[in-house]
């Protein structure tokens, strides 16, 4: 099958490259043109988990090609992915690049009488593609919906850090379809994948994806509300509480060596909040959506506010910590939202710079990633030092926040750096070390977030 994927970011790319790996003839699209030169020369232009072996792969074997020709593309393939940005504007979301792409689309296809079908990744708000998209392609292909060309959503379930594998071995896949025959394409296409496939319409599948992002997004604000409740109550502590709210049968099943626990787990952890490209905006999105429509979001208004305000948080238990934050230099171990990623996009580590900033702090950020120090570098100027070693980030400093689970932030050599400190203070963001003990030496006074600080604790235990 003859695919065209409009826009290489992140889903574009990830689309793209593993659908040429089961044989897919896969044409990408991109107004960037540095970044189709990099990618008709094999090369990711991000970071992400395997996913440069496979375009390498794919070009060398020609099932990928790249280019600016938009028209070539549209023209050429039976089934157009539009994967382009739907960003936040106002907390509103904003269609003018999906607009565009599909008047383009639409008039590439003028002529032709095979029927090609037009597949949104791009995240919508229910009822775009049936209205503005569907309008946008009549208008500029001349032709009609259903007759001339088919219609379809298939939303995206992709984690950064674990992105081909997600497309490869997918949960479920997700078709929303105008007409059957469009939704036969798109089981076609999908017919070497093993999972459940649910075909419904498209108002349905746009939405499954803004209803399957804000529930991972409530678990996460829903576990941070119990990590600011143990933080409050000495001796309380947030990781044995959730340990044993996983092991609700809701949420593990019993296996030889003890529970097993549900994917779902993962997101029930406190921690100082969730960011990325996706859960912010599109919870901001169907938030304004439903308003619009006269549908109550209180729940959604928690999970936003409660996420809102973890890095503020962790700034309020610096300043206790610390007696104070103006001058002190704090050292954030984590940049990118999430390890694996270079993705800086309403990151809770750069979020909590800027509060420290706006404090008087002087702050010094890390991240294991040079591309997410190179992006740091650019986005923050002279807000904050950013630096590429454990010694850099630590010498003489007053506190360190490990803002993203990082898993090499567990291999640095604490004992020595702890030394370097001016003030030996460790805020655990993230709980990379699994409680106390095990973790940093106690040449470390060390906050963990989901309990009371140690003064809080020493009283309550007295």
């Amino acid at each position: 099958m003859k695919v065209a994927i409009i826009g290489t970011g992140y889903v574009g790319l990830v689309t793209g490259a593993c659908l040429a790996q089961v044989g897919r003839q896969v044409h990408c699209v991109d107004t960037d043109r540095g970044r189709i030169g990099a990618l008709r020369h094999g090369e990711c232009p991000f970071h992400e988990p395997g996913l440069p072996a496979l375009i390498a792969s794919g070009v060398d074997s020609g099932h990928l090609v790249a280019s600016d020709d938009i028209d070539q593309a549209a023209s050429w393939a039976q089934l157009v992915f539009l994967c382009v940005g739907t960003p936040s504007v106002g907390g509103r979301i904003d269609l003018t690049a999906v607009r565009r792409a599909a008047e383009q689309i639409g008039h590439a296809w003028q002529g032709r009488n095979d029927r090609p079908v037009l597949a949104v990744k791009s995240t919508v708000v229910p009822g775009t593609t049936e209205s503005v998209l569907r309008a946008a392609l009549e208008r500029a292909s001349g032709l009609s919906a259903g007759t001339g060309f088919g219609l379809a959503v298939n939303p995206e379930f992709l984690s950064q850090g674990s992105a081909v594998a997600d497309f490869l071995h997918p949960d479920r896949i997700v078709i929303g379809a105008f007409d059957e025959p469009s939704a036969d394409r798109l089981l076609e296409l999908y017919d070497p994948f093993d999972c459940p496939k649910l075909v419904t319409g498209l108002v349905n599948a746009e939405l499954i994806k803004y209803a399957a992002n804000s529930f991972q997004a409530t678990l996460i604000s829903f576990s941070n509300q119990i990590a600011g409740l143990c933080e409050a109550v000495p001796g309380a502590d947030e990781a044995v509480v959730m340990k044993g709210v996983h092991l609700d049968r809701i949420l593990s099943l019993s296996g030889a060596d003890g529970p097993i626990l549900a994917p779902a787990v993962r997101f029930l952890r406190g921690g100082i909040g969730f960011g990325g490209s996706c859960f912010p905006k599109d919870l901001l999105a169907l938030q304004s959506f439903a308003r619009d429509r006269g549908a109550s979001t209180t729940m959604l208004d928690a999970v936003l506010e409660t996420n809102r305000r973890r890095p503020t948080c962790i700034l309020d238990l610096l300043r206790a910590e610390l007696g104070g934050i103006e001058g002190r230099v704090v050292s954030v171990l984590g940049l990118a939202f999430k390890p694996d990623t270079d993705d800086l996009r309403e990151s809770p580590g750069m979020a909590l710079i800027r509060l420290l900033d706006a404090a008087g702090a002087r702050i010094r950020g890390h991240d294991p990633l040079p591309l997410a120090r190179h992006h740091a570098e650019a986005v923050l100027g002279p807000t904050a030092i950013v630096v590429d070693n454990a010694a850099a980030a630590l010498a003489g400093a007053d506190a360190a926040v490990i803002a993203t689970a990082w898993p090499d932030y567990t291999g640095w050599n604490w004992t020595a750096l702890a030394a370097s400190m001016r003030q030996p203070l460790l805020i655990d963001g993230r709980d990379i070390f699994g409680g106390i003990p095990p973790g940093p030496p106690v040449a470390y006074r060390r906050v963990g977030i989901g309990r009371a600080p140690p003064t809080q604790q020493t009283r309550g235990a007295a």
